[in-house]
């Protein structure tokens, strides 16, 4: 998930929870932000998730032009 993607993810929650602030009643209204606020953090710790595998994934591919510092001294 690219950062641009994750935040209009978020936006639109946003966008939800303040239309849900003119609409709704007291009760409601409190739900609907509870939901939101739980999607906008599920969503950003996905984020985070496919940040880190794909950091992994580039560390085990050997990460491109890295030096292999253990290889620089056995020379």
């Amino acid at each position: 998930m690219t950062n641009a993607r994750m935040w209009g993810g978020i936006a639109g929650y946003a966008l939800l929870a303040l239309s849900a602030f003119f609409t709704l009643e007291k009760e409601l209204r409190w739900a609907v932000w509870v939901v939101m606020a739980g999607l906008a953090l599920k969503t950003w710790v996905a984020a985070q998730k496919a940040r880190a595998e794909d950091a992994a994934q580039a560390g085990e591919d050997g990460g491109g032009d890295e030096i292999d510092r253990h290889k620089e001294k056995d020379r």
